[in-house]
């Protein structure tokens, strides 16, 4: 804080233009409010009481009454003067608009002639005498005789006995060499845990022959969308390994697998690729819960 700025009530540092010193709530007087003196019309400090140039009752001068009616006819004057010249002066704008850019004429319409018909005089040709032919005898050669085809005797064909066709005969459906494979379990719809066996079964179909086995089959649903899986054994059931399907089918059907068993030949073609033949009925369709 600058130095030589001190209350004179407590002699503690203040800044100049401070009103009141916070320290002990003295009024600076150098910076209080300041009036004109109704008396002698100079300045002083509105918190004295007595004027200290003319020593009268210290009270404001108020404004001269002159004053404020002049300013306040002066503003009316303004006002009405403007609301009078207003008219006058939109009417020289639309004038000096007109002058500027004024408007174009609107053409007349013009009335087409219409053309009339006027009858001419097509004169009348006068016959003439013209002179009547006198028939001439002709010679008229007589027809040459012209030779005629004789026509060709047509052979005609007598129809004998009907041609025999062949009877169509219907190949019978072969008959599959082992009937319908019967589930045995689990029974349908079953939970199971992720660590426990999973053993799919069903019943035997007798001795299979060296490429006979029995397809297993599974489907789910895998991101919404259908996916399949199995194997072919030749015993009758098969253990299900939960690292290749636990945990595929999607968990809004509850982990949900459905499978099915039928009886399948496997070939050799040319190439080498092997194919697989039904010779049985597909099973009916179990599911379980796979968790």
């Amino acid at each position: 804080m600058p130095t030589g700025h001190l209350c004179p009530n407590c002699r503690e540092p203040i800044k100049p233009d401070w009103r009141l010193c916070p320290h002990c709530g003295n009024e600076n007087l150098e910076v209080a409010a300041r009036i004109r003196c109704q008396v002698c019309s100079r300045p002083a400090v509105a918190t004295l009481r007595t004027c200290p140039h003319c020593g009268a009752y210290l009270k404001a001068k108020p404004l001269p009454f002159l004053q404020m009616s002049l300013a306040a006819i002066l503003v009316m004057g303004l006002v009405l003067g403007v609301a009078e010249l207003w008219p006058s002066v939109q009417r020289g704008a639309e004038q000096i608009a007109l002058a500027i850019d004024p408007p174009t004429p609107t053409p007349t319409p013009t009335v087409t002639p219409t053309a009339t018909n006027t009858a001419t005089f097509t004169p009348t040709p006068t016959p003439t005498e013209t002179a009547t032919p006198v028939p001439t005898a002709t010679f008229t050669p007589s027809a040459t005789p012209t030779e005629t085809a004789t026509p060709t005797p047509t052979l005609t064909l007598v129809p004998g006995a009907p041609t025999p066709t062949d009877t169509p005969t219907i190949t019978p459906t072969p008959t599959p060499k082992y009937g319908k494979p019967v589930l045995l379990g689990p029974r349908d719809g079953k939970i199971f845990g992720q660590n426990e066996e999973l053993f799919l079964r069903w019943e035997s179909m007798g001795p299979l022959g060296p490429n006979e086995y029995y397809a297993v089959r599974m489907t789910w649903l895998q991101n919404g969308q259908v996916a399949y899986g199995g194997t072919n054994v030749q015993d009758n059931f098969w253990l299900v390994p939960p690292d290749q399907y636990w945990g595929l089918a999607d968990q809004f059907t509850g982990r949900k697998y459905e499978w099915y068993v039928y009886v399948e030949e496997i070939t050799t073609d040319e190439t080498g690729r092997q194919i697989g033949r039904p010779i049985s009925e597909v099973s009916d369709t179990l599911s379980f819960l796979w968790q």
